[in-house]
């Protein structure tokens, strides 16, 4: 144990030397002032993406100070937009992007067993699952669900390659960065849900769902729909951070223990970390569906009482 406990502090020193001596990232020295443990400053900067947001930094400082920003301010925005997690989702984006203009180009009428086909079986899959969730006509919405699912599966298993950081399970001290990620693809979720049911029934129609029946409560319903709206987002946001985010940390100090101890415990982890990198991207998109397919839901029963001249049921 002894033994052990010397090699932890190595670990632990080697990551305080190199902290001191790459000086110019603001952001880490910052977090670690403020509670992160060197042992997580070491990890992080022992990362691929760690020295490219440093040298974007550095560059993005000079051209916003060329363009009239004091120092210090142009050092600030440039940390603030290159922190790691950032250059790790840009990194993603670009690759998705790529990946779906390679596979475009090697798409054929007759799907091979090659990685265009592989690719054509994923979206077929990902539609009919749109049309499951969400009823006839739910197809249409299956580019945005797709596009969803392929995103968070792919942020959620960067943080199981050494040497990247997951997008959305980032995090360093006080500094909960992945958050930020999670936070914008539930923002974007539950916006493109309130598109496509405006789309589709109209504002006014939209606006009496809010009110509820009778009409005489609207001053109580729409304070409640309205928390409840917000509710959404925010719980979207969270349990997809918090299950990554965990998990990430949980391997990050198996794969320690590997370095020190020669326990390779970090393998069954990881096996286990890719299932539920599918597992959240699948219930995130799950209940994004399910959202549509509530506001569709309520119209088309409002539709049908007006249809055969039945009462609307009484909504609190």
């Amino acid at each position: 144990m002894t033994g052990l406990a010397s090699l932890a502090s190595a670990v632990v020193s080697a990551g305080q030397v190199q902290a001191e001596a790459e000086g110019p990232v603001a952001g880490h020295a910052a977090a670690t002032e403020h509670g992160s443990s060197a042992l997580e400053l070491w990890h992080d900067q022992h990362t691929i993406l760690y020295p490219i947001a440093n040298g974007l930094r550095e560059l993005f400082t000079g051209i916003f100070s060329a363009v009239g920003l004091p120092h210090d301010k142009a050092a600030d925005l440039a940390a603030t937009l290159f922190q790691p997690f950032a250059v790790s989702t840009w990194f993603m984006c670009i690759a998705l992007i790529v990946l779906a203009l390679v596979v475009r180009k090697r798409l054929e009428f007759v799907p091979r067993k090659n990685l265009a086909g592989f690719m054509e079986l994923i979206v077929d899959v990902l539609r009919d699952f749109a049309r499951g969730a969400i009823g006839p006509g739910g197809e249409q919405h299956a580019p945005f669900i797709a596009s969803l699912f392929l995103f968070i599966v792919t942020a959620n298993w960067m943080g199981l390659v050494p040497g990247f950081l997951s997008p959305v399970g980032a995090s360093s001290g006080d500094a909960l960065s992945g958050l930020n990620t999670t936070a914008a693809l539930a923002l974007t979720a539950i916006v493109y849900v309130h598109y496509v049911t405006i789309r589709k029934i109209g504002i006014k129609t939209y606006l009496k769902h809010f009110a509820g029946e009778p009409i005489w409560l609207a001053p109580v319903n729409v304070p409640i729909h309205i928390i409840g709206e917000l509710a959404r987002p925010l719980s979207l946001a969270v349990r997809l951070f918090g299950n990554i985010g965990g998990e990430d940390k949980v391997l990050h100090y198996l794969a320690i223990l590997l370095f020190l101890a020669a326990v390779p415990l970090h393998v069954p982890m990881t096996i286990f970390g890719a299932f539920t990198g599918v597992l959240q991207a699948y219930v995130f998109t799950a209940l994004t569906c399910a959202y549509i397919a509530g506001f569709l839901a309520h119209h088309d029963e409002e539709h049908g009482h007006e249809a055969h001249g039945e009462p609307h049921p009484v909504r609190s």
